[in-house]
């Protein structure tokens, strides 16, 4: 499936599988797509079925894709999980006969542009729905804006400042992925017991590492400890060698927990590597292999990260194993993104971001099918739907979905990881129902 330029003057945005129609193709399959007509042929099946080609107006969903600057790594992810449920979604009827038909638009990583480009999605361009914004100022913008204009929004990954939900949720926001104090508090607390009390942090000094900072400050108190260093870097700094040097190595910490995302985890994490800090500390982090061109460093190995599923998945889960498959013949299509994750060969979907961004658009795409949702006037529906979506694992979420109506925040299956070489070793599993409600922030 590929991206195709408008020729409308937009250069900034991109339209990813216009009115796609895959009949009776396996999701790997090399199928050309028929051009979609306006009624169905007198044979066709009935719209909305397994095998009928989706042929009535196309639902139109803007996606806010940082595939540019410090954010490349979550954008190709996000552009890849997101083509690969459009493909799957136009092949098995579209949302009960109406395909789906993505608009891009990529903000670079600025909240402003995010904003700028999110309010051309929905006036210009007529979206029936927003998504995406990968950094945590770009995703409470557009909150915010899709509050004001009336259409359901959800980012598709990163935002991980937990205020979307605690603070800030409202009727048209949902984020299906767990986030903030649902990962650090039971992450924290076997982290803590298992490796040590003694603590220090760098993190990325903007919304996503100050929440970060937050989120497990308060955890690890809970536990009865704090951080006893606390390092700060600048957003996209390209010289992290100064903050690097900074961390204790003299054994007055046992855990250092890094918090850089994107680009600048690999810049940090290569710097521990050259002064062989990850040796005489524990390190703590989120991102998989996705993170690395899809091979880990060796200051990666015994590290200790969190996700919904291990970078190369989990052992014995069929469900998952498809995912996977149909992820990467994902990434050879859109080869031209794959670039930052290693190359479509190398690709990976991650341990996170990659599985939340298909995962949170396929909860799209079963609350439309739930609402028989045919565009904006259909908004109060599919909220309804959203808001009642309970899918147990299986073929369309290996990692299940809970979604909670007070706040609009999902939980689903969370697995500790410990790296080895390059395999993720499970050492924990945390159950959606054991994952703990954050709602501070109640929708009337």
């Amino acid at each position: 499936m590929r991206s195709v330029a408008l020729s409308s003057g937009k250069p900034r945005l991109h339209v990813a599988a216009v009115l796609m129609v895959v009949w009776a193709c396996g999701l790997a399959a090399a199928c050309a797509p028929a051009a979609p007509t306006a009624t169905a042929p007198a044979s066709a099946p009935k719209p909305g079925s397994a095998a009928a080609p989706p042929t009535l107006s196309p639902i139109k969903i803007g996606v806010l894709d940082d595939i540019t600057g410090v954010g490349a790594i979550e954008g190709a992810l996000l552009r890849i999980s997101t083509d690969l449920v459009v493909e799957q979604t136009n092949a098995t009827g579209g949302i009960n006969g109406h395909p789906l038909q993505v608009i891009y638009a990529d903000p670079k990583g600025d909240a402003t542009q995010a904003l700028q480009l999110a309010t051309q999605l929905v006036q210009q361009d007529n979206v029936d729905v927003l998504t995406g914004g990968i950094f945590s100022p770009e995703c409470l913008g557009l909150q915010g804006l899709a509050a004001k204009v009336g259409i359901v929004y959800l980012p598709l990954n990163g935002c991980a400042n937990e205020q979307f939900s605690t603070q800030s949720c409202d009727k048209y926001s949902f984020r299906v992925f767990p986030a903030g104090r649902q990962l650090s508090d039971p992450l924290v607390a076997y982290e803590v017991k298992n490796f040590g009390d003694k603590w220090a942090i760098i993190y990325p000094d903007y919304v996503l590492g100050q929440s970060a900072l937050a989120t497990t400050t308060a955890a690890l108190q809970r536990n009865g400890t704090d951080f006893s260093v606390k390092i700060a870097v600048p957003l996209g700094e390209a010289n992290v060698t100064p903050y690097v040097s900074k961390i204790p190595t003299d054994g007055s910490i046992q855990v250092l927990q890094v918090n850089s995302t994107g680009s600048d985890l690999a810049r940090v994490m290569s710097v521990i590597q050259q002064f062989g800090i990850s040796k005489k500390v524990k390190i703590v982090t989120a991102l998989g292999k996705e993170s690395f061109a899809g091979v880990y460093p060796d200051a990666m190995d015994g590290a200790i990260i969190s996700g919904a599923r291990p970078s190369d998945g989990l052992a014995g889960n069929a469900d998952d194993a498809n995912f996977a498959a149909a992820w990467k013949a994902m990434a050879q299509k859109d080869a031209d993104v794959a670039g930052p994750l290693g190359g479509p060969d190398k690709a990976t979907p991650g341990n996170n971001n990659g599985y939340n961004a298909y995962a949170s658009m396929t909860a799209l795409k079963l609350a439309m099918r739930a609402a028989n949702f045919t565009g904006k006037a259909d908004t109060d529906k599919l909220i309804a739907a959203f808001e009642a979506l309970n899918v147990p694992p299986g073929p369309d979420l290996p990692g299940g979905l809970i979604m909670n109506k007070a706040d609009h925040q999902g939980r689903w299956t969370e697995y500790l990881l410990q790296i080895n070489g390059q395999k993720e070793d499970i050492l924990a599993t945390f159950p959606a129902d054991q994952i703990p409600l954050i709602g501070d922030c109640k929708i009337s």
